[in-house]
């Protein structure tokens, strides 16, 4: 019987113990997440949890700043008669200091002070440009700049079963969940174990990222204009000459003007040239759809450039000359 009546108290300890044991292992996760992760990966929680940004110094010659983009690093109070613009897309708006460019181009018209902080990075897509200015929309710009294309023809090159529509296909980084958003520990884990990339094929079976872009665009457009800012959408500039060959292009007999072989990228990497070719268009097609639709400030590169081959270093990234703002 006297054992029956330590049955309680140890059934009350085992209780205690439990709880305590849960109570560090809690602790430490939250240390981990909040403290260690943070000070080991040298980047803000949210900026990492977002994930599209650039944790270097520079690209291809192009200076990153501590925000991860190019261009101005922001406050988050602006003065009232700063004119404060974004910039999203990949690397054709982001090559050859572009947004330090675009800066002076647009500050030489205005005696107003411009802040530009060029949020456009190698292999982004629209589906980036959604997160990127979700996170970026406290610094409440009065211009988002928004230069999308050739990238979302890049989540085609998949088999129709391995398309996601959230372009998941294309890196761990795109898929989105509650823990995803919110934990460091499990963002890791998820992108160096959990995550399972499909295969990519050499001719891609339709164009199903249109749908996507579109959506994206016109998703971008409220949110930007929800904020109180202005959101101008371009068209895409592209070339791909009628006698386009992959060795060709190899050894500069295309047309092109890309003497120092800056980021020179073949059709081929985005799809075969005829699946480009009519992709780009579709695409520039329903730019302008959506800007006609929606209400919004276009500018039409595509009409105004494309034509000019020399001024791209290949299919869609403007060579030195080409890179130098024209509006």
């Amino acid at each position: 019987m006297p054992h029956a009546k330590n049955m309680p108290k140890r059934s009350n300890f085992n209780k205690i113990y439990f709880l305590y044991l849960l109570f560090l292992i809690i602790g430490a996760l939250l240390v981990a997440e909040f403290l260690i992760y943070p000070l080991k990966l040298k980047v803000q929680r949210d900026y990492f949890l977002m994930g599209f940004f650039a944790n270097t110094q520079k690209i291809y010659g192009t200076p990153i700043n501590n925000m991860g983009f190019t261009g101005d690093v922001l406050k988050t109070n602006k003065h009232p008669l700063t004119i404060r613009i974004l910039t999203l897309g990949g690397s054709a708006f982001f090559n050859r200091r572009m947004t330090e460019r675009l800066k002076e181009r647009l500050q030489s018209a205005t005696s107003q002070p411009i802040e530009i902080l060029g949020a456009a990075l190698r292999t982004h897509t629209s589906w980036s440009s959604i997160y990127k200015y979700k996170l970026l929309s406290r610094y409440k710009f009065d211009y988002v700049l928004i230069y999308e294309g050739i990238n979302d023809l890049w989540a085609n090159r998949v088999a129709s079963k391995d398309f996601k529509d959230d372009y998941s296909q294309l890196s761990p980084w795109y898929k989105r969940s509650f823990f995803l958003s919110h934990s460091m520990i499990y963002r890791s884990h998820y992108n160096k174990h959990l995550y399972r990339k499909p295969k990519a094929i050499t001719s891609s079976p339709g164009y199903q990222s249109i749908r996507i872009l579109k959506m994206n665009l016109e998703n971008l457009i409220d949110l930007v204009r929800k904020d109180g800012g202005v959101p101008i959408l371009m068209t895409f500039v592209w070339n791909i000459p009628s006698n386009y060959n992959f060795e060709d292009f190899v050894s500069n007999n295309v047309g092109y003007y890309n003497p120092d072989n800056y980021n020179k990228c073949p059709v081929e990497l985005w799809g075969s040239p005829e699946y480009v070719r009519v992709g780009l268009m579709r695409i520039n097609d329903m730019i302008k759809e959506v800007a006609c639709n929606k209400n919004v400030l276009l500018i039409d590169q595509d009409n105004m450039m494309s034509q000019d081959i020399s001024l791209l270093g290949d299919v869609c990234h403007f060579n030195d000359r080409g890179d130098r703002p024209i509006y």
